[in-house]
């Protein structure tokens, strides 16, 4: 594709300092979903809403001695994995990075993205196919979180500034939602814009609004002022999808301010009473594929001993162990571990669920069979590593979010365990997060 620069465009011989100017051509997606270009100095620049194959002019508006950020100025040419965004406030708003590439264009990426972290940060040379996809590219989150403030005694309610990351950018409606949270957070914002009560402001106030599968909402506010009994009335009564109100600090357990304590939900054919806070999958879809993805591996689990790491409410264990295997659960947040307990109530005594620390517990509960870890985003602490790395199981999946913690935990892991397989799936498309399972068998 021309360019349109003549044979050589790029001519930039020094590292540009902050509002200067440079003309790049984008390589890459970097994990955190800018573009990657490079200075004739070598210097690398990360540039937001750019694409493999853009030649662009940008201005730098951060420079250090290695790396800088740049902000388009004009696109000299395009690359072929570009469309137009739907969201009408995607130029500001940061909550998503990929909306400007295809399908097709995303995946590649992400793929590209774990292979390179396997590779640079593991030294594992392992065959990375495209990510798996189901469901929609929109509305497929049945959780979001909006930040809320005040500016000019306006509301203003969204997600932080591509930009500027200390700014919001008023989102009315999410595209990345399903249905009703997009219709609660509307009649939430017409509610609080009619007087009915007022919205939830205050230094680092965040709104999670979450939906179950038959359509009820619930809401938890963290920071602000707790919303009063009356208003939370009315408001509950003009938005008749939302079935319960809760509220708590940064890191409270929250309370209940209104309906109910807990959100009635389905997951693969368990029912679950969800808290307000616990931890489930966002994408419904892409879950349902990543556990076939993995019961086709494990084969029959009928007789195995499983042991599930940072099992969340439980949902994989339960199934499982439904199915004849005799799980271990262990899982730090006692109120996800309680909602698991709840809802595990046909598994014939099968399934033991700890509510500890993973690094307490790991080496009295080997020798299994499988090992399955679904560590949060900081990956495994070391010693679970080393646990791992000599323990005594056969098999081990790691369900990651993250490909960098997901390459050095891999590292560590060996030689004892031949990583076999690795698969990433598209739980986030529209975003730079890319889910990704690898299966391990014992050398």
């Amino acid at each position: 594709m021309s360019t349109g620069l003549g044979s050589d465009p790029i001519k930039d011989q020094e590292p540009a300092v902050v509002g200067a100017f440079a003309t790049l051509r984008v390589d890459r997606i970097a994990a955190g979903g800018d573009g990657v270009g490079r200075e004739e100095s070598g210097r690398v620049v990360f540039v937001p809403r750019t694409a493999p194959g853009d030649v662009v002019r940008v201005e730098i508006v951060e420079a250090k001695p290695r790396w800088a950020r740049g902000r388009v100025r004009e696109y000299v040419d395009r690359g072929d994995g570009r469309r137009q965004a739907l969201c009408p406030v995607y130029g500001e708003c940061g909550g998503c990075r990929l909306q400007h590439l295809t399908p097709a264009e995303q995946r590649r990426s992400k793929r590209d993205l774990v292979e390179s972290a396997l590779r640079r940060i593991g030294s594992l040379d392992v065959e990375v196919p495209d990510p798996i996809s189901s469901g929609n590219e929109f509305a497929y989150r049945n959780r979001v979180t909006f930040s809320s403030g005040l500016s000019d005694g306006t509301l203003v309610a969204g997600f932080r500034t591509i930009y500027d990351p200390g700014a919001l950018a008023d989102v009315r409606q999410c595209l990345l939602a399903e249905d009703p949270i997009v219709e609660a957070w509307d009649g939430m914002r017409r509610a609080w814009a009619g007087g009915i009560c007022e919205p939830p402001v205050g230094p680092d106030t965040r709104i999670t609004v979450r939906s179950a599968i038959d359509g009820a909402v619930d809401v938890l506010v963290r920071g602000g002022r707790p919303t009063g009994a009356e208003a939370l009335r009315d408001l509950m009564e003009e938005v008749p999808g939302i079935v319960g109100w809760h509220h708590g600090g940064s890191r409270d357990v929250p309370r209940c301010l209104a309906g109910e304590d807990t959100l009635a939900d389905r997951w693969q054919g368990t029912a679950f009473d969800l808290p307000a806070d616990v931890f489930l999958q966002v994408n419904r879809e892409v879950s349902a594929s990543l556990d076939g993805w993995l019961d086709v591996r494990a084969g029959d689990v009928g007789g195995l001993r499983i042991l599930d790491l940072y099992s969340g409410v439980g949902a994989r264990a339960i199934r499982w162990a439904n199915e004849g295997a005799h799980v271990t659960a262990c899982e730090v947040d006692e109120r996800a571990v309680g909602a698991c307990r709840k809802a595990a109530g046909g598994s014939s005594g099968r399934l033991a669920v700890i509510a500890d620390r993973v690094e307490n517990r790991i080496a009295e509960l080997l020798p299994v069979d499988l090992v399955v870890v679904n560590p949060p985003r900081a990956g495994l602490s070391r010693k679970v590593s080393e646990e791992l790395a000599t323990g005594s199981a056969e098999r081990l999946a790691y369900v990651s979010c993250d490909p960098a913690t997901l390459a050095r935990d891999l590292g560590r892991l060996q030689p004892g365990w031949s990583v076999d397989e690795v698969q990433p799936f598209d739980a986030f498309p529209q975003t730079a997060h890319v889910e990704t399972v690898a299966w391990l068998n014992r050398c």
